[in-house]
């Protein structure tokens, strides 16, 4: 399985690029409320395949 080197994050109208991926958090993208742009999960890594994801989202089937 590769591994995707250029994950953004928030994209939208007002911020067309996006953020990049911080490299310690989750890779897992969440929609805090209100719920209108994603963003990357704040947890630590260390779970899941690879250990990209947090103890919450690498229980689950990761999003590629």
């Amino acid at each position: 399985m590769s591994r995707p080197t250029n994950r953004r994050y928030g994209q939208s109208a007002g911020n067309e690029k996006g953020y990049a991926e911080d490299p310690t958090r989750c890779v897992e993208e969440v929609y805090p409320p209100p719920g209108y742009i994603p963003r990357q999960c704040s947890r630590q890594r260390g779970y899941g395949p690879g250990s990209l994801w947090c103890k919450q989202h690498g229980k689950k089937e990761p999003t590629p």
